[in-house]
């Protein structure tokens, strides 16, 4: 079920697997990132969720505005709603990824499971399976 969507990213909840999905499909920034991120959260504590994967092939890198806020904004809301693991689809951009690593490693020290994928279907297939 499609729960947000706008032209740079969809964020669904897949009910019958329990997982919070968001799809980036391009510069995902500002409001339309804030808002793309606190529907999954919202998804998390109405259907007492914990696993969320994330598709960022297509995405482009955040500004420090942007990680800013979901470092010190978003992330402790998601994880006080129950987020615990994190499937990790990572960006066919260099610079992206790499900014994505950096994202990882501060996540994983905030107590979510993280493991980095090139599919989503990896990443379904390691959700369904913890």
């Amino acid at each position: 079920m499609i729960i947000f969507q706008c032209p740079t990213a969809v964020t669904e909840y897949q009910e019958d697997k329990k997982i919070v999905v968001l799809t980036q499909t391009g510069k995902n920034t500002g409001a339309s990132l804030r808002d793309s991120l606190d529907k999954g959260v919202e998804a998390l504590i109405q259907n007492k969720a914990v696993k969320w994967l994330s598709d960022n092939r297509n995405m482009g890198t955040h500004t420090a505005e942007d990680v800013e806020w979901v470092n010190n904004d978003w992330t402790p809301r998601a994880i006080k709603a129950g987020w615990k693991k994190w499937a990790l689809v990572q960006p066919q951009s260099a610079l992206s990824a790499m900014s994505e690593k950096n994202l990882v490693d501060f996540f994983a020290t905030n107590g979510i499971e993280v493991k980095i994928f090139e599919t989503p279907e990896e990443g379904f297939k390691w959700l369904e399976s913890v």
